[in-house]
């Protein structure tokens, strides 16, 4: 995509150096601006991930073609046959899907960070959207890395303790039990892939976690910038020349709300499927874990295994369903802000006119801004209370 001018800021600096990050490994561009390298090292970068993706895809058929091949296993392997199996398929359709919707994401991107800022930025909200960000993308990573690090530590751990070959992730081939050295490196690459496979999901959850953060902020943003406005009435100009400049200040307002509501559709429809499968994956793999952790032997590698995973789903749930919470909360507040924007120090026919103008504005602003997963499930901090309680009911219905 060709460069756009704009004028710089914090946050654009920010989705600049995070799409640069998101190339490195997925050589997937989402912002504006290249990436800053040679197009014979970006074309040759993306053949090689082609390749890398499609050793990706082939790890995911080789983990269903498992269940046609793998006969001994153990009741642990048959359920992380079955957790990984089904779970690594439907968490790696995020990727499929922001890529689907990639010029989509990137104008979002765009908008929240150079449309909407260009009239009206609150540093102290802007620097508050970059930290919350950087402590959401921080935690998600380190807890999706560390899911991957314990199975492996499993593995080993199973190698030096039990004498048993290192199993990761359950492939069509090698049989579990084979120890040639052929199946051993086969078992290498299959873990080398599997961490792959998870750099390639995070990137894709890091845009969807960005993006969201942003939103909310950007309704934080708008609160502040209809509070501002009321100021226009302590300049020292004539009461007219103050009606006016509010009355321009308040269409911007709305103009900048309706961007706003345009920025949130679009998140619904480009990261809807996200938060779909995220969930159906929570709920599944939080019942197999807690089946596993059940009939488990407690050894030290596996209880590790089970524990990272399980808190590494359930936080990885959280920031999403909170971060996009968040939005419905900060859209919430935005009616109140409006009506704090001075509109009352308006006088004679400025007064009519700046009151159909609030009607307007307060009438979208109490309209309410929720995103859903599946059309129907609200995301929010109740929502995932719910989602968590119905994994332990599904588990204990089961079990």
């Amino acid at each position: 995509m060709e460069s756009r001018e704009y004028r710089k800021n914090k946050h654009t600096e920010f989705f600049h150096k995070l799409d640069k990050i998101i190339f490195v490994f997925s050589s997937m561009n989402y912002w504006v601006d290249d990436n800053g390298k040679p197009v014979v090292y970006v074309n040759a970068y993306k053949r090689i991930m082609k390749v890398i993706n499609a050793a990706i895809v082939l790890f995911m058929v080789a983990e269903l073609g498992s269940f046609f091949t793998q006969n001994n296993l153990t009741e642990s392997q048959k359920s992380d046959r079955l957790m990984m199996g089904f779970s690594h398929i439907i968490l790696y359709s995020a990727t499929l899907s922001l890529n689907h919707h990639k010029e989509t994401v990137t104008q979002i991107l765009f908008t929240l960070a150079v449309g909407l800022k260009k009239d009206f930025n609150d540093l102290e909200t802007e620097t508050l959207m970059l930290k919350r960000t950087k402590i959401y993308a921080c935690t998600l990573v380190l807890l999706c890395f560390n899911s991957v690090l314990f199975y492996g530590v499993k593995g080993l751990t199973k190698v030096l303790f039990s004498d048993e070959t290192f199993v990761t992730m359950i492939t069509a081939w090698p049989d579990v039990h084979d120890r040639s050295l052929l199946a051993g490196v086969s078992r290498v690459c299959v873990y080398v892939l599997s961490w792959l496979w998870m750099i390639r999901v995070t990137t894709a959850y890091l845009i969807v976690l960005a993006v969201t953060i942003s939103l909310s902020h950007q309704y934080m943003n708008l609160q502040m910038y209809f509070k501002s406005i009321a100021e226009v009435f302590d300049e020292r100009i004539s009461q007219s020349e103050k009606e006016e400049k509010f009355e321009r200040a308040l269409k911007l307002g709305i103009r900048l709300h309706a961007t706003t509501i345009w920025c949130t559709q679009q998140v619904q429809r480009t990261c809807g499927n996200v938060f779909s499968g995220h969930i159906v994956v929570n709920i599944c793999v939080m019942v197999q874990l807690m089946s596993q952790f059940k009939d488990s032997d407690r050894s030290l590698g596996h209880v590790l295994a089970i524990l990272t995973t399980f808190i590494s789903m359930l936080f990885s749930t959280g920031l999403f369903m909170s971060s996009a919470g968040d939005v419905t909360i900060e859209a919430g507040n935005l009616p109140t802000a409006i009506f704090m924007s001075g509109w009352q120090n308006c006088t004679k026919m400025s007064s009519y006119r700046i009151r159909r103008l609030m009607l307007i504005a307060m009438t979208q602003s109490q309209k309410p801004v929720i995103i859903k997963s599946f059309g129907f499930i609200e995301l929010s901090y109740q929502s995932y209370v719910s989602i968590v309680k119905a994994s332990y009911s599904v588990f204990s219905y089961l079990y």
